[in-house]
């Protein structure tokens, strides 16, 4: 079935969930953003974007079907090219990335691209259902781990040392963080996770957003690598966050409805935490 056909079928159970979930629960109060956001959309426009946000949940389940043409053709990556490059040249890389648009479907995107991306995450192996367990046995490059966990450093380490990329979230409150500036009177607070397994595996550092352009339509930006001089034990790692920052930051203030719970409560107003 062409995915223009499924998508307009899936929509009426999506439409009516979304309106079912506005109905019966409460909305929680509207976060402040940074002046620098755009303005925030209607009611209307939030609601479809909930209708989206169920639709792409969808994807998760069929994703040895997004390799196919029909599929790849809704899903634009800027940089892609640049990310075979590495590969074929066997270099670790580490894509930074937040918890903005449908980041879960990064993973699945890439190796749809012929990318065997990976995730580490919070929480622990036996924390996935069996169904997520099945799902994954499915997805391009079976063979290849789709997830680490932190107690799977030494594993992740080996996985960047063959040459594939691993993703990692850069607004998690987890591990050590660095205070960021972000817009007039804003903190960012950020991870230094993805820095500090980048600098001790000598691996490429690349910012890495997807952004839902609707009905199934996505665009993948793999911006500016950190420059390497930034990457050293020696350096200092708050101009390799300012780096990522400042790539991926165009992305959230011209999409500020995509930015996930996870995302805003890193951004602090008129408060900041030691940088380490």
């Amino acid at each position: 079935m062409p995915p223009r056909k499924l998508y307009a079928c899936l929509k009426p159970f999506a439409s009516a969930r979304a309106i079912l979930n506005t109905a019966f629960k409460s909305i929680p109060p509207r976060v402040p953003l940074p002046d620098c956001f755009h303005a925030a959309g209607t009611a209307r426009a939030a609601r479809q974007l909930r209708v989206n946000g169920y639709l792409n949940q969808c994807l998760r389940y069929f994703p040895e079907r997004l390799a196919e043409e029909k599929w790849m053709d809704g899903c634009q990556i800027k940089g892609l090219e640049r990310l075979r490059a590495l590969r074929q040249n066997g270099r670790p890389v580490v894509l930074a990335f937040c918890h903005f648009g449908p980041f879960f479907l990064l993973r699945t995107w890439l190796r749809a691209a012929g990318i065997p991306a990976a995730i580490l995450m919070g929480g622990k192996p036996e924390d996935r259902s069996k169904l997520t367990q099945r799902f994954y046995q499915f997805v391009p490059f079976p063979e290849v781990p789709t997830v680490f966990y932190l107690d799977q450093l030494r594993d992740a380490a080996e996985f960047l040392a063959a040459g594939n990329p691993l993703l990692i979230a850069v607004d998690d409150d987890a591990g050590k963080q660095m205070a960021l500036p972000f817009g007039e009177g804003w903190t960012f607070r950020m991870a230094t996770g993805a820095v500090r397994l980048a600098v001790r595996q000598q691996a490429e550092l690349i910012p890495c957003t997807i952004i839902d352009e609707g009905r199934w339509r996505f665009r993948i930006e793999l911006g500016r690598p950190v420059p390497r001089e930034l990457l050293t034990a020696e350096s200092d790692w708050t101009l390799a966050g300012r780096h990522l920052l400042d790539e991926l930051s165009p992305h959230f203030k011209a999409y500020p409805e995509q930015c996930a719970r996870t995302f805003i409560q890193c951004l602090q107003k008129n408060h900041s935490i030691p940088s380490p």
